[in-house]
């Protein structure tokens, strides 16, 4: 190949990198700004199952709570009844 051959094989190669890089330059931020987005919503279910993990003891007491002041709120419905 002559030189004004090699000439215009680099001219369209250089020509094709500058048309595709800005491209893929913006590709690659949209790339890291999902991958930063993505760390913090992992980061954030991680620290709800965490806080979840937490609560379901602390749930299960409420709900024993709950049967025990249902239970007593029935015992006084049918002393009501017993005195109405």
């Amino acid at each position: 190949m002559s030189v004004e051959q090699w000439a215009i094989v680099i001219g369209v190669i250089v020509s094709a990198v500058m048309a595709v890089a800005p491209w893929m330059l913006m590709v690659h931020a949209k790339l890291a700004v999902l991958t930063a987005t993505i760390s913090s919503l992992e980061d954030k279910v991680d620290k709800l199952i965490q806080n979840n993990e937490q609560r379901i003891p602390m749930c299960a007491v409420h709900a024993a709570r709950l049967d025990t002041i249902e239970a007593a709120l029935e015992h006084i419905r049918e002393r009501l009844h017993e005195i109405g």
